[in-house]
């Protein structure tokens, strides 16, 4: 497989998925996605290649152009077949159909600049995939961050990438549930014990209100219990994800009763 974008966007669709339904075998695949990425200097340098293409941001058109090339460049000590040989593998991870998303276009347009030899018959295609790469780079503004320089994968880059496309694809999940996939995914730890406190405080005002309302002792009880339960709970930064996970769900069941 020549196309590294569109097994990066798979993965990032995983872990997505996983999160969204629960699921930890998604997570676990994922994580073997990383792992492979760092520990291969081909997967790794693709990385690179088609993350920094796809996110950076350029004033001057002629720079643009320049960091194209040098990315490109980066793979020309490879093999063409060595560079498949690494996506087939890293491809066997999970199923990657020819399906329409966001940057398809982007990254067969850096995939054509990396695997197509220059010749008389190739030279205008290569043109327009890079004057296309070009314009995306000087007309479409991303959030910079300096650890796109970095090729070590630190997990803010690979959280923001995730992010990105929770963004596009989960458009119609509530404001709340974006609120802590985002601090799960990409969060500092000030704001995992903001959106941990505001959910706690949330959840227990929601119990508050059913006391006052139900009349009976059974549903009191329990009410009572999840209550003393919540306040006994403290921010574990270590066990974050599961924490925050089941106050919400806690949230969502009492207000749903």
């Amino acid at each position: 497989m020549k196309n590294f974008g569109k097994i990066k966007n798979k993965f990032s669709e995983v872990l997505i998925e996983s999160i969204i339904k629960k699921n930890d075998t998604g997570k676990k695949t994922f994580g073997k996605f990383v792992k492979m990425l760092k520990e291969n200097e081909i997967l790794k340098t693709q990385y690179f290649i088609y993350d920094n293409i796809e996110n950076k941001y350029f004033d001057n058109s002629g720079d643009a152009k320049d960091y194209i090339k040098e990315s490109v460049s980066l793979l020309s000590k490879y093999k063409k077949k060595d560079i498949m040989e690494a996506n087939k593998k890293l491809a066997s991870l999970v199923t990657v159909k020819n399906v329409d998303y966001d940057s398809k276009g982007l990254h067969e347009n850096i995939t054509k600049l990396i695997f197509t030899g220059k010749s008389s018959k190739t030279l205008e295609g290569l043109l327009e995939s890079m004057n296309t790469l070009r314009d995306h780079m000087t007309t479409e503004r991303i959030d910079e961050s300096s650890e796109f320089e970095r090729v070590d994968l630190p997990p803010s880059v690979l959280s923001k990438m995730v992010v990105n496309k929770f963004n596009s694809k989960y458009e119609d999940i509530s404001e709340g549930e974006k609120k802590i996939i985002k601090s799960i995914l990409n969060g500092s730890e000030e704001d995992k014990q903001g959106v941990y406190v505001d959910l706690m405080r949330e959840c227990i005002d929601t119990i508050d209100g059913k006391l006052n309302e139900s009349k009976d002792n059974d549903v009191k009880g329990k009410l009572l219990s999840a209550k003393d339960k919540l306040l006994r709970m403290e921010y574990n930064k270590e066990n974050y994800s599961s924490d925050i996970s089941k106050v919400y769900q806690l949230k969502e069941s009492i207000e749903t009763e």
